[in-house]
């Protein structure tokens, strides 16, 4: 299981696919949200084995480059990764801190120029993406018969008392997490599974840490605090930051109509869910979360 959030099979990933030979490997290192920083922590404390395992998966995959992707706010781990890669065939991507330059439809434009089709995959443009995570699993399974019972988890947020990066085995419940790290201040109001813009809150503690837990976000009351919602504007703010060039205004309201062509019509299906829309609209409108649960409520097509 890939390490970076999403959870797709690395098995799938890194198998060979008749017709769509794959030529580059990329290990993402680009943090996928704001507050997690255990995938930079990994690149400190760790390069070598992320560098092992990105050979082994580029050897599996069949690619012949391997390109380290990290954003340019990360000079300790570029500088780390760099060193640790002096004798090896590794080319580096240093790239501009933009959220969300860590999802693999944004992050193959910004490396290789290449756009990953609608519905597609970063195999249909002969490349695959891994995360930093999920490479130094790969080097603990091959090279160390190690299974994956552990992984890293940023705990922070304004509402932790001491904000930390922790190896912690999968299975772990939640409240432990926060027990360790001093336990939720006073001002603590949400919990939230993942990062704060893609994440989940939580009511329950005693939840366990899974395989794709990269965070647990402790949120004070002025971090989610939220405008009261009032008609849209049509300001076109949604589009201006929509990375995948949507009209999440649209979608979102067709959803909350249980307009489902007009959805379809608009593409509710390549939403990435990175919830900038949301962040950025004026009217307070739940413009991520409508369209989460529109594609959650959308009658299957046939």
């Amino acid at each position: 299981m890939g390490m970076g959030g999403a959870a797709f099979p690395t098995q799938v990933k890194l198998s060979p696919r008749d017709g769509r030979p794959v030529d580059v490997l990329i290990v993402n290192g680009c943090e996928c949200e704001p507050y997690l920083t255990a995938d930079y922590r990994l690149m400190i404390e760790a390069p070598r084995a992320i560098l092992a395992g990105a050979q082994l998966a580029a050897r599996a995959a069949g690619a012949e480059r391997i390109i380290v992707a990290i954003e340019d706010d990360k000079p300790a781990a570029i500088e780390s990764m760099r060193q640790a890669a002096r004798a090896r065939k590794v080319e580096f991507a240093v790239l501009k801190t933009r959220y969300p330059q860590g999802g693999e439809r944004q992050l193959l434009p910004a490396v290789l120029g290449r756009t990953v089709p609608v519905g597609g995959l970063p195999l249909d443009v002969g490349a695959v993406v891994i995360n930093v995570g999920t490479a130094a699993a790969v080097a603990a399974a091959v090279l160390r018969r190690r299974p994956l019972t552990h992984r890293v988890v940023t705990v922070s947020g304004t509402g932790i008392v001491r904000p930390a990066n922790l190896l912690v085995p999968i299975g772990t419940p939640y409240g432990d997490l926060v027990t360790y790290c001093g336990g939720a201040k006073d001002s603590a109001v949400r919990v939230v599974a993942g990062g704060p813009m893609t994440g989940f809150a939580i009511g329950d503690l005693s939840v366990p840490v899974t395989k794709g837990t990269g965070g647990l976000i402790v949120l004070g009351g002025v971090e989610v605090s939220r405008p009261r919602e009032t008609p849209c504007i049509r300001c076109g703010r949604c589009v201006d930051v929509c990375p995948m060039d949507l009209v999440p205004t649209k979608i979102a309201l067709a959803a909350r109509a249980a307009d489902w062509e007009l959805a379809r019509k608009y593409h509710m299906a390549a939403c990435i869910e990175c919830g900038c829309c949301a962040y950025a609209c004026p009217a307070g409108i739940p413009l991520a979360h409508l369209i989460r649960m529109g594609k959650a409520q959308a009658p299957k097509e046939t």
